[in-house]
């Protein structure tokens, strides 16, 4: 009897084991067409990037932690993620400089000050702050009124 529960449960520990390792998150995501990208998404990408093409759109069937759902590369090396309404989360210029128009002014305004010869490189809009990344690989955290906090570690 020992055998036979002992032989049942391993059964159920792989299969459980199994399962589990189905469900990464190459599976979470599939890519799509621009047309089913939302309008604001594409109308922020053709205002701000209106020499670049669409490389790769993805959409994720489970919004990550910061709401992003559309992650979209471009020809230009930009990496640009959306939520579901099509609200930019996060721009990653990929050591390029970020459009300064998408800076709110309050931030530019202190990178210029006390970082003159960097630029910004990648701006992420968590919940409760704004991550800056300079073009020196500083990261710099800022509450969502632009006032600067700390760098980040």
């Amino acid at each position: 009897m020992k055998k036979i529960f002992l032989t049942g449960f391993i059964a159920l520990s792989l299969l459980f084991t199994t399962t589990s390792c189905d469900s990464d998150d190459d599976n979470n995501e599939s890519v799509i067409n621009v047309s089913d990208l939302p309008k604001a998404a594409d109308t922020f990408v053709t205002t701000y990037f209106p020499n670049t093409t669409y490389v790769t759109i993805t959409k994720q069937n489970i919004a990550d932690i910061d709401g992003s759902i559309y992650d979209v590369k471009l020809s230009n090396n930009f990496e640009i993620d959306f939520d579901a309404n099509g609200n930019w989360i996060d721009i990653d210029g990929n050591h390029q400089a970020v459009p300064v128009a998408l800076i709110p002014e309050k931030i530019q305004t202190y990178v210029t000050t006390n970082y003159p010869n960097q630029f910004v490189t990648s701006i992420d809009n968590e919940k409760t702050t704004v991550e800056v990344e300079l073009s020196n690989d500083l990261d710099l955290i800022f509450d969502l009124q632009g006032n600067f906090l700390r760098i980040d570690q």
